[in-house]
């Protein structure tokens, strides 16, 4: 039977992957010892002694791989150790080179030449460590060569010496500045500042980093070829035994796209707040202006009736006369909706708040909407609970939701039953007041309940042209709720009615 030279412990509690590396690990002179978590993984070092080499994967239950290897690192301090992880995170690399010492890092999925090549690596300077263990010359340049295992790092990786002087810079630094490893070696980082950094920031980081404390932030720096770019940034001291800074290594990643997508969307939000206040302010200023002709026209027609009616020719007259107020009417309120709408959209609509009585608000209500509901042939009730009586919120706002709700109502329903219902709840939410505006009418199915509450827009695009109307008035009267601190749901079943329910604070 051939004799291994070398024991490998494998540390995943993936089986899978403990099966896949034995496999691997066949090509090679060794013993694979085997572990599905940190826990069992240290009482195999204590039972089979000194490994050549530690694989261990980062997330795992009862103890991360990080941490494991920090107690291996004590266990058995000249074995090599590589990390495998799914995800390259700067604090979590920094923790294991610093504390844990890893030599490599390893992604799933694995390749298996990639793995061969770092073992065969790692065995080879396990060897030469424990060779050259009583020289402690040596014994540091093989842990500086430890380090290199962030090769692999998709991040750019700078190792300085306490001074601020460049000893090391990674494949990914290189790719990204335009500066190779034997040009950049013994200069200062400032070499990439562009100039649109703040000293202050400069200062900081060094106040940071000197303390012995990590610096997060980011750069706008400048690569070789004079072009700018913006990285994400970690840096940390590197202690020796003794705990003095020694070095400090810099882990970045470039975020320029990110930056770039941030500014883009920061000048789309500017011109789209100029826009909707554009908007707003020509609405209100075109709706001011319609509303003065219009006041004249309804005024005009209701005097023609009485001139009509006084002179005897009120058959003829009075039913055209009543078509020309009742068209101005209908157009003066759908210019008050778009101009209350575009007063809400511009944040100039205010909310007066007084204490009223619910009872005497309905009744004023419903005087206003039964000869709406006499159009369709409906019939309108109301029922108040016995515990309801003042409330402090504004008046007019909430008088003007309860029209809204119940003209809807009125239109949707023919030959039907349009219910007002108020009632007092008491909850998480505080005192509530709950007004339900129930109708036996047309329904909606549920993609018309997701649209109802939307501006300029209905159930389907039929309803404008079988019921007319612009789509705000449910959209002005959620609106209208929220600001004085309550909500407006729907519920509907297609075919058989809906229900309008308005909630807010008895005391706002």
């Amino acid at each position: 039977m051939k004799k291994t030279t070398h024991k490998i412990l494998v540390v995943d509690d993936e089986l899978e992957f403990l099966e896949l590396m034995k496999e691997i690990l066949s090509e090679i002179d060794c013993q694979v010892i085997t572990a599905t978590n940190g826990i069992e993984a240290i009482e195999q070092l204590k039972t089979h002694g000194p490994v050549s080499l530690i694989i261990s994967d980062h997330k795992m239950p009862q103890m991360e791989g990080t941490e494991f290897l920090k107690i291996a690192k004590k266990l058995s301090p000249l074995t090599p150790r590589v990390l495998v992880t799914a995800y390259q995170e700067a604090g979590m690399m920094k923790d294991s080179i610093n504390e844990a010492e890893v030599f490599r890092f390893l992604t799933k999925p694995i390749d298996v030449d990639e793995i061969l090549g770092i073992v065969q690596s790692a065995l080879n300077i396990y060897e030469e460590l424990v060779g050259n263990v009583t020289k402690e010359d040596e014994k540091d340049g093989l842990i500086h060569r430890l380090f290199r295992g962030i090769q692999c790092s998709p991040a750019s990786v700078i190792i300085t010496n306490k001074d601020g002087l460049i000893e090391y810079v990674n494949p990914k630094f290189e790719k990204r500045t335009g500066y190779k490893m034997e040009e950049i070696k013994g200069k200062n980082p400032r070499i990439l500042q562009s100039g649109e950094m703040p000293v202050k920031g400069y200062e900081n980081l060094w106040a940071t980093i000197l303390s012995g404390q990590d610096w997060q932030g980011q750069f706008h720096n400048k690569d070789k070829d004079g072009n700018l770019y913006w990285e994400c940034a970690t840096i940390s001291p590197i202690r020796n035994a003794e705990g003095e800074t020694t070095h400090f290594i810099a882990i970045k990643e470039d975020i320029t796209e990110l930056k770039n997508t941030e500014e883009a969307l920061q000048v789309a939000k500017e011109k789209a707040e100029e826009a909707t206040k554009a908007k707003s302010t020509f609405i209100a200023n075109m709706s001011h202006e319609l509303r003065t002709p219009l006041n004249a026209i309804i005024g005009y027609s209701e005097l023609l009736e009485e001139v009509a009616e006084d002179e005897g020719v009120d058959k003829v007259m009075v039913p055209d006369l009543e078509k020309i107020h009742s068209a101005g009417a209908y157009l003066l309120g759908l210019i008050n909706n778009i101009l209350d709408f575009s007063k809400v959209e511009a944040g100039k609509m205010q909310a007066h708040r007084e204490e009223f009585d619910i009872p005497l608000v309905i009744d004023e209500v419903k005087s206003i909407i039964e000869p709406q509901a006499k159009k369709n042939s409906n019939v309108v009730k109301v029922k108040i609970s016995k515990n309801i009586h003042n409330v402090t919120s504004d008046r007019t706002k909430v008088i003007q939701i309860l029209i809204n709700l119940l003209g809807n109502a009125c239109k949707f329903t023919k030959n039907g039953i349009i219910t007002l219902e108020a009632d007092y709840e008491s909850g998480k939410n505080g005192d509530q007041i709950i007004f339900n505006v129930k109708d036996t009418g047309i329904g909606m199915t549920k993609e018309q309940m997701s649209k109802v509450f939307q501006e300029f827009s209905q159930a389907d695009s039929s309803t404008t042209r079988d019921y007319g109307g612009t789509g705000l008035g449910l959209t002005i009267s959620l609106l209208f709720a929220r600001m004085l601190g309550g909500d407006l749901t729907v519920t509907s079943e297609y075919g058989k009615g809906t229900v309008f329910t308005l909630s807010l604070p008895r005391s706002n």
